[in-house]
């Protein structure tokens, strides 16, 4: 065989395979054949007659080879059939309503919208506009007939038009310049190379582009996509906007159509819900006529209180395609003030607009995607849809209920907890003598702060991961050497791994200098707010921590981190002004921020007044300081019950405000198969005997501690609290007994039977004492409350 022999090779060739549905009509034919051919073989070993000799009839009176054509020719109508067959099921189930499609990582469901007919589309010009150039019926470059115009932009016209060549497929035509102006005519034809090339499966197609005398610039020949548009869409809900996550939804489903364009250099320009169209399962973009170059400079088309105030000074760019998103989904969601006919700048505050007190991360994502400093907005569409994923699980865990697992964060899990032990731990002073607060301190905030992760795109990742698993101070050394050989100079994570690895040595001042070197080159980078707020922290300096926080929050509204990071830090504050223990809030407004009763909706306006009008952070007035961290702890606690350092500040929060019961309920959500659920409910067994005590409550408390394994360490000593509880109770009521005759742990709900109890146990806790000074303590405890000694 010869060294180029490819005989052996598959050819990749396409091939047509014989397919009839029909084979049961031919079995027939067939076997009727085949019987013939055995009676001829009969017939010719008998009498050696041919029958195709003199073209006679045999005894059947059939003529075989005239069999055969009949048999040739049904065949061929067979597959005439099965092809015109085929081509109407295919037409007649475009537009077939199906299920709607999950989208957003299976968050939301999309409906299914029916295709829109093309006559259907078709609108009757109006008085007041220059009547369209082009009639019903008119041919276009001999090939597309003129059925009528469906819109009127700001390239004058659009038509919609029937394809002669193409099967008769319908297609739009749409002016390539504004009016027809001629000086426009050398920048649409420049626009026409790169239009030509745009293939995504989310933008309309190009098919052809048609030079006509009638219409100066000539026509872009583009896919018709039947279907509403999301402003009909709006439209056509009843308080004319549409469901936040459908809404967020259906611009998640646009964006990669927007990144395409911006990897091939080119912006959109023109983004508003009248150019997103649904059809089917599809979302599409439409009206490519304002796409230009990135930078590109002269006439740039866009839509007032859509396009960037800067486009006009600056020219297009990724950030102005930014802004467009941003007032896109704004436009969707909320009713946006209206001035002489068009979208008046920014957005309505949270004292406005009630979606966006419920939603804030919503609102302060729309203020980062619209900000007027386009250096302050999301640098790219990757960094927008991932907040935006945020966001998402934010608001169906807040409006619905369910939790979504955070896939685009840009954090670790909480690494640890803090806050969750203090009450319980608390009572560990009646064995060690050790007197212990219920207080949260930085260190142990920031240790189980998530952390950030490591931007892979950045020059130092692989040093970064190589030399995590090293010691510290090898890790230091490594990158001063690599930060020295000037490789990594456009490296922003080696000098703030540096910060993280002074602060993992213990050098939180040494770190604090090493983060103010770098505040003018990385002050609008969330990783250098982030450790710079970490570093604040540690150092005590809770107004610097909280604008840090703040800041990151800003730039990530969808990210639980900061949220968690300033509700820890508002709760410091309090603590260091000594107001911590202390109620800030009305009854109804702790309830609409617990929206256990209530919602933020719904929060009473003389309190909306008090608040900054952004609801901003910044702020060491103690009732915006509850407000907010109780709110954070909540928000962050919905989206993500795995986070329980956010149940148990909630919990705190909440019985400062003397909500003991909501309190109660906060720590009953986290669940059992959290290892966190023993510790939540012994906690909630100290806050029922806490405050204002009710045999309701002591009774309860007691049921709550029969549910504790015996296992438990605690176990003793918070049963001393319950019936000391009763005890007490009972006492300052001046009663000998409780109104039901049930015991409380074995022991009568009456002053001798609750002595008893807490002489007996606090017996039993003097074997655990650690030290005999404790022991003996303890054992004077249960001789002093014995009914022995009182009685």
């Amino acid at each position: 065989m010869a060294d180029n022999d490819h005989s052996l090779e598959p050819t990749n060739a396409t091939e047509a395979v014989a397919f009839n549905p029909f084979d049961d009509d031919e079995d027939e034919l067939t076997a009727l054949v085949n019987e013939l051919d055995s009676l001829r073989e009969k017939t010719s070993a008998a009498a050696r007659f041919d029958p195709f000799a003199d073209d006679e009839d045999d005894e059947t009176g059939l003529d075989t080879a005239a069999v055969y054509a009949i048999a040739a020719d049904q065949s061929e109508d067979v597959n005439d059939r099965s092809r015109r067959e085929a081509l109407s099921t295919f037409r007649s189930r475009r537009g077939t309503t199906r299920a709607g499609r999950m989208v957003a990582d299976g968050m939301v469901q999309l409906p299914f919208v029916p295709i829109t007919d093309p006559q259907a589309a078709l609108i009757t010009p109006g008085p007041n506009v220059e009547p369209p150039t082009l009639k019903p019926g008119d041919m276009v470059a001999a090939q597309y007939e003129v059925l009528g115009v469906i819109a009127h932009g700001g390239m004058g016209w659009i038509y919609i038009a029937n394809d002669r060549n193409v099967s008769g497929r319908w297609v739009v035509l749409k002016g390539m310049i504004p009016g027809g102006n001629p000086r426009d005519l050398g920048t649409a034809v420049a626009e026409r190379e790169f239009l030509a090339d745009i293939t995504h499966p989310e933008i309309v197609k190009i098919y052809n582009f048609i030079d006509d005398a009638r219409v100066p610039g000539g026509f872009i020949v583009m896919e018709f996509v039947g279907g509403p548009s999301l402003l009909d869409r709006r439209r056509a809900q009843p308080d004319n906007v549409l469901p936040v996550d459908v809404a967020i939804a259906y611009i998640l489903e646009i964006l990669p159509a927007l990144e395409y364009l911006h990897s091939r250099g080119v912006v959109y320009n023109d983004l508003k819900p009248d150019n997103i169209i649904v059809t089917e399962d599809q979302v599409k973009l439409i009206d490519l006529g304002a796409v230009s170059g990135i930078g590109a400079f002269g006439y740039i088309y866009g839509t007032k209180g859509y396009q960037a105030p800067e486009v006009s000074t600056e020219g297009p760019s990724v950030a102005s395609d930014i802004y467009t998103i941003g007032r896109t989904l704004a436009a969707l969601v909320c009713r946006l003030p209206v001035v002489d006919g068009q979208l008046a700048p920014g957005l309505p505050s949270p004292f406005e607009e009630p979606l966006f007190r419920k939603h804030l991360s919503l609102y302060r994502l729309l203020i980062r995607a619209t900000h007027s400093n386009p250096a302050r907005r999301f640098r790219d569409v990757h960094e927008l849809r991932t907040q935006l994923y945020g966001v998402l699980r934010e608001i169906l865990a807040v409006r619905d209920g369910k939790q979504f697992p955070a896939q685009h964060s840009l954090f670790s899990p909480q690494r640890t907890t803090f806050g969750t032990k203090h009450q319980v731990f608390r009572t560990d002073q009646l064995i060690d003598g050790i007197e212990r607060t219920v207080r949260i301190t930085p260190p142990e905030v920031v240790a189980a702060l998530p952390v950030p992760l490591i931007d892979r795109t950045d020059s130092g990742f692989t040093m970064l991961t190589g030399s995590s698993y090293t010691e510290p101070s090898e890790a230091l050394e490594t990158m001063r050497q690599a930060l020295n050989s000037g490789e990594y100079t456009d490296s922003v994570e080696l000098p703030l791994g540096i910060v993280r690895t002074l602060l993992d040595l213990g050098f939180v001042a040494e770190a604090h200098s090493w983060v103010g070197s770098l505040a003018e080159r990385l002050e609008l980078d969330w990783r250098y707010q982030w450790l710079a707020g970490v570093t604040s922290l540690l150092l005590d300096r809770f107004i610097d921590a909280q604008d840090h926080f703040n800041n990151v929050l800003s730039i990530l509204p969808g990210e639980a981190a900061p949220k968690l990071a300033l509700a820890a830090v508002d709760e410091l504050l309090l603590q260091q002004a000594g107001v911590d223990g202390q109620a800030h809030l009305a009854p109804e407004v702790t309830q609409a921020v617990a929206e256990l009763g209530g919602s933020l909706t719904d929060l009473p306006p003389e309190f909306l007044a008090k608040l900054e009008s952004n609801w901003s952070h910044i702020t060491a007035d103690p009732m915006a300081l509850r407000f907010h961290s109780m709110r954070l702890y909540r928000l962050v606690w919905v989206t993500n019950p795995t986070t329980v350092s956010a149940a148990f500040g909630l919990s705190r929060q909440l019985m400062a405000e003397g909500h003991s019961e909501l309190a109660i309920a906060a720590l009953d959500r986290v669940s059992q198969n959290s290892r966190h659920h023993r510790m939540a409910k012994l906690t909630s067994i100290l806050q029922l005997i806490s405050g204002d005590l009710t045999e309701s409550r002591i009774r309860r408390a007691a049921r709550r501690l029969e549910e504790i394994p015996t296992n438990e360490p605690r176990l003793l000593q918070i049963r001393v609290a319950v019936l000391n509880a009763g005890l007490q109770w009972l006492r300052s009521h001046d009663l000998s007994a409780a109104a039901s005759p049930n015991d409380l742990f074995d022991y009568p709900f009456t002053q001798r039977g609750l002595r008893t109890g807490l002489s007996e146990t606090l017996r039993l806790l003097a074997r655990s004492a650690p030290f005999p000074r404790h022991r003996y303590a303890l054992v004077d405890m249960a001789n002093a409350v014995r009914p022995t000694t009182w009685f």
